[in-house]
């Protein structure tokens, strides 16, 4: 995979890393929704959609979370 630079400080990764969060959050709501009400047509039409979303999502956060983790673990070593 290709490295790509960022030039984001920590507070802005922090940011980042709760936005991603709540998107996940809300995307895992609406799918739990969307599959609990599949009589409602305009909720069967949007699964696949919020399907994919929530999946998105969490790869998002999951990046992020993998990513603040290995930050950690490089700040460590730097200070020693």
């Amino acid at each position: 995979m290709e490295k790509v630079g960022l030039n984001i400080t920590p507070k802005e990764f922090k940011q980042l890393s709760k936005w991603s969060e709540n998107i996940y959050n809300t995307a895992v709501v609406i799918d739990y929704f969307v599959a609990n009400q599949p009589e409602i047509e305009e909720c069967y039409n949007l699964a696949p959609v919020v399907k994919q979303l929530r999946n998105d999502a969490d790869v998002l956060n999951a990046f992020l979370s993998i990513t603040k983790k290995k930050l950690k673990i490089d700040c460590q070593c730097i200070k020693d």
